[in-house]
């Protein structure tokens, strides 16, 4: 095992394309930290240029002391896990276990000893004579990952490897990987695109969009304390609400609402007044009078999902003004308009009674609002 840096890594592509601007970051030894953002924003090409399957264009990656950038993959002593999983189809799943090592010439009593221990680690060991068109989606992604942990590689990477799988097996197989990190405590750096999978899985989130970091933080600082309204956009499901509001004195004024912060936010702001963009959770919404130290406001409930423990519910607030945030915000990037977009969307317990076209009064969580400048998306919350 060991540490992965990168010291103002650059990648481009011919003269105008910029995937990754200079990064600059230290993957702990032993520690689980995830790529995340949206398609293009250069994740899997940190990895790529991680393995050696790309060029570094300028800056230095290294692998414990080792300067990597001109080494090629098979002297970098990474294993790497892709989202297609391949596998030999012609190989069985021993035969798929055992390539690595018989291409490093390892030899045969060892190299079945590693297959077998890795197999009966993954709960595949009664599928070793199988061929991998007789497997199921998540028993060919555990080979896959079999075969890279069998090389007993200082670092990790995966790209995006349970995409392929259905929503159940991905929950099932997220808990399975960080069953299998806390027993290995192997460096694994991992992309996604689904923020759910770097929350769970994440010691630490990097949040990148075009090649440039927005924020490297724990999973709930990410959460809680987002750096712009693109990471607070991107962090969270369903999304952050976002309102336009003028702060004055410490009380935000949201047109049909007033919030007082309390105290503990009011230290921590970087400015005293002006224009605001607030951003509010779905679940910071109360029906009034529960939600402490905000006036409420009224809502017409327009849409609502019932979800089993909870109802998300899409409401049209009277008076308060909806913050569109055209290209700070992570909506734009996924392109995400809809004639709900002028809506506010509210989480609620699944015992709350309520119903499409009723009036509801509701009220915000000010220990939980978010301030973020209308010019530059930054947040003006300083850091806890």
């Amino acid at each position: 095992m060991a540490s992965v840096t990168f010291l103002n890594v650059n990648k481009r592509f011919g003269e105008d394309v910029v995937a990754v601007d200079d990064f600059t970051l230290t993957v702990e030894d032993g520690e689980f930290l995830i790529l995340v953002g949206p398609s293009g924003c250069g994740k899997t090409t940190l990895l790529r240029m991680v393995a050696g399957l790309e060029d570094v264009t300028s800056g230095e990656i290294r692998i414990g002391n080792k300067l990597v950038n001109d080494l090629p993959p098979t002297e970098r002593d990474v294993a790497m896990v892709f989202q297609n999983y391949a596998l030999y189809p012609h190989m069985t799943v021993y035969e798929n276990l055992a390539f690595p090592l018989r291409q490093k010439k390892v030899r045969r009593d060892k190299a079945r000893h590693r297959v077998i221990h890795v197999a009966e680690l993954l709960g595949i060991g009664e599928l070793l004579e199988r061929k991998p068109r007789a497997l199921s989606g998540g028993q060919r992604q555990r080979v896959a990952i079999g075969r890279a942990l069998v090389r007993e590689p200082q670092t990790f990477l995966m790209d995006e490897p349970l995409s392929n799988l259905d929503a159940k097996l991905r929950v099932r197989m997220r808990a399975e990987l960080i069953s299998l990190h806390k027993r290995l405590g192997i460096t694994t750096i991992y992309v996604t695109h689904d923020q759910t999978e770097a929350m769970t899985l994440g010691d630490r989130v990097v949040v990148l969009r075009a090649g440039i970091v927005q924020q490297i933080d724990t999973p709930e600082r990410l959460y809680r304390q987002p750096s712009n309204t693109f990471v607070a956009g991107f962090i969270g499901s369903p999304a952050m609400n976002f309102l336009s509001g003028s702060l004055e004195q410490g009380t935000v004024d949201l047109g049909g609402a007033r919030v007082a912060l309390p105290d503990r936010l009011k230290q921590r702001l970087e400015r005293p007044s002006g224009e605001v963009i607030v951003g509010v959770r779905p679940e910071d919404f109360f029906l009034a009078p529960n939600g402490p130290a905000a006036s409420p406001f009224s809502a017409e409930i327009e849409i609502t999902e019932e979800l089993g423990p909870e109802t998300q519910a899409h409401v049209r607030a009277e008076g308060l003004r909806i913050a569109h945030l055209g290209e700070r915000s992570a909506e734009s990037d996924d392109e995400q308009k809809s004639e709900l977009s002028d809506t506010l969307v509210v989480r609620f317990d699944s015992n709350t009674d309520m119903s499409v076209g009723e009036r509801v009064q509701l009220t915000v969580n000010a220990e939980r609002v978010q301030l973020f400048d209308p010019g530059s998306g930054d947040s003006l919350l300083s850091s806890a």
